[in-house]
């Protein structure tokens, strides 16, 4: 398993809706760096739980880390965390809902994702693999 680096970049955001795109920016900015690293995918996962932590947060901020890749393979990892109480569940969108389709994304294009309680809140952390 993917050991966290130390933080390329951090953001706060404020739990509305413009602040998705802040933070997706954030994220392809701190891997611009690493041509390995997909930064099509990095915004997408970023965005899909930026915008979980916007819509089901309990706070008024959320905050995206970006860690350094790893020295064994390349591979990175990335935190969403906000201050909501409860964990994500997946659930089975419908080809007309609007939403309802993060983690399915996160199964599919992370190579690990897990959910972490904070003492504050949680976190969603995902990596996503390197070259190495």
């Amino acid at each position: 398993m993917h050991e966290r680096g130390h933080v390329l970049a951090v953001g706060r955001y404020r739990c509305e809706p413009r602040a998705v795109a802040k933070a997706r920016r954030t994220a392809v900015e701190a891997y611009s760096p690493f041509p390995w690293i997909d930064s099509g995918v990095v915004a997408l996962l970023v965005s899909e739980l930026a915008t979980n932590a916007v819509l089901h947060s309990n706070g008024a901020d959320f905050y995206v880390l970006c860690h350094s890749p790893s020295l064994a393979d390349g591979s990175v990892q990335v935190e969403v965390h906000d201050r909501g109480g409860g964990l994500p569940a997946a659930r089975v969108a419908d080809a007309f809902d609007e939403g309802g389709r993060g983690l399915e994304l996160l199964g599919v294009l992370a190579a690990h994702w897990r959910t972490e309680r904070t003492t504050t809140g949680k976190s969603l952390v995902f990596t996503l693999k390197g070259d190495g």
